[in-house]
């Protein structure tokens, strides 16, 4: 990829560049956008290992959304999320080799940004995930419930409420942020959030509990 691409242009025509001598290698036309749209992600990876720029377009077009809420909700400022956003799908491209189908391309997506955020917080004097670990929480699990948004008469109502929904998650502890970010945006498991971060299945469900309780609390108000 040229240097001089910033990150104000568009991520992914900047990824399709990156990738385009791939495809110029290839002897066989790249899937078509209907029959690749079918292949699961690891079937993806696969195909992008073996130089279909296409596969990697649907791998981001799959997670991008949900990976960019969890950067913008998980760094301090936007500026900022959106370098990390833009470095772990760098770090997919260069680490494609890496990549092993034993665990959902999810999780290995966001155990890159988990990496990558922690390298960042280091580097800023901050607190990285894990630098909270808490293991001595019970088993209890809830899972966060979704908030109404159907009226348009509770437009102004439901606005505010996202707004304090949004502070409650920014005011939680590192690890059970990342931990609810994971699982709310992300939709990953258990013990995909645990491969993710390093931890274990039972650490990984004592910070959803306390980030439960710690939300709820923060929106009694709103009951």
């Amino acid at each position: 990829m040229s240097a001089a691409i910033g990150l104000t242009q568009d991520w992914s025509v900047a990824c399709a560049e990156a990738l385009a001598h791939f495809q110029r290698s290839l002897s066989s036309p790249a899937a078509s956008m209907v029959e690749a749209s079918q292949m699961s992600d690891a079937e993806c990876m696969q195909r992008y290992r073996q130089g279909d720029a296409q596969a990697f377009r649907i791998l981001y077009a799959r997670h991008r959304e949900k990976l960019h809420r969890y950067a913008l909700r998980l760094a301090e400022r936007s500026a900022e999320a959106e370098e990390l956003f833009q470095d772990v799908w760098m770090a997919v491209v260069h680490g494609k080799d890496r990549y092993e189908p034993h665990a959902p391309f999810a999780a290995w997506l966001f155990g890159i940004a988990h990496r990558r955020a922690a390298d960042r917080w280091r580097a800023l004097g901050r607190h990285a995930p894990d630098a909270l670990l808490k293991r001595n929480e019970d088993d209890a699990y809830e899972q966060h419930a979704a908030l109404p948004m159907h009226a348009p008469e509770n437009r102004a109502q439901n606005d505010a409420l996202g707004k304090a929904l949004l502070d409650a998650v920014k005011a939680l502890p590192l690890p059970q942020r990342e931990a609810f970010l994971m699982k709310a945006e992300g939709g990953l498991s258990l013990e995909d959030i645990a491969a993710a971060t390093g931890t274990t299945r039972e650490t990984v469900r004592s910070r959803l509990r306390y980030a439960q309780r710690k939300l709820r609390d923060a929106l009694e108000p709103w009951r």
